[in-house]
Formats: C-alpha cells, structure tokens, sequence
C-alpha cells in the first residue's frame, strides 16, 4: 500500500523553530513529526511513501532515507510561496 504524505508548508505559525527546519522535522517526544506519522503508516501497512516536499525538502529527504528503508517518491513542488 501506498501513502502520499504532503509535508511542503513552510511552517509559518511555527516560527522562529521553522526558520532552520521544516515543520515536519519539529522534534515532539524524542522524535521528529514526520517520524510519527511514518511509523504510524508502517503500522497500517504502508509499504510505499510518496512525499509531497517544498520548504526545505532536501532535509525532509534526508532524514526519510536515513531513518526508512522503504521506496519513497519525492515529489517536489515549485517555490511559488514564501
């Protein structure tokens, strides 16, 4: 099973910790959000991630094929916001 997982925004009402992060990457018990919400994926047996990137979606990528050994693809949205 698949799972698109849109994690582009850029995190506005979350400043000043978004000005060097991406939301998704905000450290909540020990574990950034993203890595939350793919272990609750795997959990329901996803087996594909398609994230959906943007605000600095190159350390979103790092860090999701460092931590998961799982096919994932990127889609890279256009800098159309700031």
């Amino acid at each position: 099973m698949k799972a698109v997982i849109p994690v582009a925004g850029i995190g506005k009402r979350l400043r000043p910790l978004t000005y060097t992060s991406p939301k998704a990457l905000v450290t909540v018990a020990g574990k950034p959000i993203l890595g939350h919400i793919v272990d609750g994926l795997i959990g329901m047996g996803v087996t594909e991630l398609i994230p959906i990137i943007g605000y600095k979606g190159e350390q979103i990528r790092e860090y999701l094929t460092a931590e998961y050994d799982m096919p994932m693809n990127f889609v890279k949205l256009p800098h159309f916001y700031t």
